[in-house]
C-alpha cells in the first residue's frame, strides 16, 4: 500500500472542520503565518526564560506583551473561544506548574513552548468533537484496529500497548532489564485505534525515515496516537504534560520516539523527515523531549484517509 509522496499545497494551512471524518476546506480567511508564528512562540520563551522573576508568575506579563504580536494572534484568534480564551488558559497551566520527572515540561518556559505550539493543533481540530472516554473511543466508526494491520504487515511503524495487568508489566520489566537498547522506555498506546488517515501518514513518516536512515535496520516507533480525554485528564494527575485541549483526543496526533533513536544515532534523520513535513504544511511539529508530537493538518487528512490500508474486519488486539 506504499503511497509516493506529493508535494502539498503551502497554501493548504488554513483551519478547516472535519465532515464525515474527513477534514474539507471552509471559505475563511487566509491561513496564518505558521513559521512566523513558530518564531513569535521562540521569543516569548526567550523572554520568559531571561526573565528575572519568577518565571511561574512572569509568565502573565510574557504573554500579555505576546498577545500584540499579529503572527501569534494569526493562529490564537482561531482557536475555539478566540485568543483570550488561549491565553488564559495557557496562563493557568503555567501558573500550575509543578517540577516532575514524568513530565515532558522540565520548566515553566518549556511548558510555555510546548502550550503555544500546541494551538496550532487546537485551530485545527479544537472545534472536532473529542472522545470523552474508553467507551467513545472504542465504539467510534472512525477508528480503525491496528492489531490486525500488523499482523498483515500493513504497518510500518511499531508500538505496544500500555498495560496495566501484570503479564504485560512483567513482559516490558524484563525487556527494559536485559534488552535495554530493544525497545523505547513508553508506557505505549492507550488504544490500539487510530484514524485511517493517520495510520497512512505514520506509514508514510516510517518509510521515509527508514530510507534516510540507512544502514540502520531499526524501526518508527510510536508511543501514542488516540487518548481519551478521561485519559488525559489522569495522565495530567499522574503529573504528566498532558495538555487539554489535545489532538490526541480527537485522533489526529501521535508521540514518536526520539530518545530511543538518538541511543541508536539516526534521530537526526528523523528530524529532518519531521521537519520537512512541518515546513511543507502537513504536519505540526513538537519537540517534547523523549517524543516529538505531529498532528495532521486538516487540509491533508483527506489525502491521507484515501490512502490508508483497507479497514480490517476486527478490532481486536493481539
Amino acid at each position: 500500500m506504499e503511497q509516493p509522496r506529493t508535494g502539498p499545497d503551502r497554501s493548504d494551512d488554513g483551519v478547516e472542520q472535519e465532515r464525515g471524518g474527513q477534514g474539507t476546506a471552509t471559505a475563511g480567511p487566509p491561513p496564518p503565518d505558521l513559521a512566523g508564528y513558530r518564531r513569535a512562540v521562540d521569543e516569548a520563551v526567550r523572554h520568559l526564560r531571561d526573565g528575572t522573576a519568577d518565571p511561574g508568575r512572569a509568565a502573565g506579563p510574557v504573554l500579555a506583551r505576546a498577545a500584540g504580536t499579529p503572527e501569534l494572534r494569526g493562529v490564537l484568534d482561531r482557536v475555539p473561544g478566540g485568543a483570550d480564551v488561549a491565553l488564559e488558559r495557557i496562563t493557568r497551566q503555567l501558573s500550575g506548574f509543578r517540577p516532575n520527572p514524568r513530565s515532558n515540561a522540565t520548566t515553566p518556559a518549556t511548558l510555555l513552548r510546548i502550550a503555544l505550539l500546541q494551538q496550532i493543533d487546537v485551530a485545527w481540530w479544537g472545534s472536532v468533537p473529542p472522545f470523552a472516554d474508553d467507551d467513545a473511543v472504542r465504539r467510534s466508526p472512525q477508528l480503525t484496529a491496528l492489531a490486525p494491520l500488523r499482523r498483515q504487515r500493513r504497518l510500518d511503524f511499531r508500538y505496544r500497548i500500555g498495560s496495566t495487568a501484570l503479564p504485560g508489566r512483567a513482559r516490558n520489566y524484563a525487556v527494559r532489564r536485559w534488552a535495554p537498547d530493544r525497545e523505547p522506555r513508553s508506557s505505549g498506546l492507550s488504544y490500539p485505534l487510530a484514524r485511517p488517515a493517520m495510520v497512512a501518514l505514520l506509514n508514510e513518516v516510517a518509510r521515509e525515515f527508514a530510507a534516510a536512515a540507512r544502514p540502520w535496520r531499526g524501526t518508527m516507533w510510536v508511543n501514542c496516537i488516540v487518548r481519551s480525554t478521561a485519559v488525559q485528564t489522569r495522565l495530567q494527575q499522574l503529573g504528566y504534560s498532558a495538555l487539554l485541549p489535545s489532538a490526541h483526543c480527537t485522533g489526529h496526533a501521535a508521540d514518536i520516539e526520539m530518545a530511543w533513536l538518538r541511543r541508536h544515532g539516526v534521530a537526526p534523520a528523523l528530524e529532518d523527515v519531521l521537519t520537512a513535513y512541518r515546513d511543507d504544511g502537513v504536519l505540526n511539529v513538537i519537540d517534547e523531549g523523549q517524543a516529538w508530537h505531529v498532528c495532521l493538518a486538516p487540509a491533508h487528512a483527506g489525502r491521507y484517509a484515501a490512502a490508508a490500508p483497507p479497514a480490517p474486519g476486527t478490532r481486536g488486539d493481539a
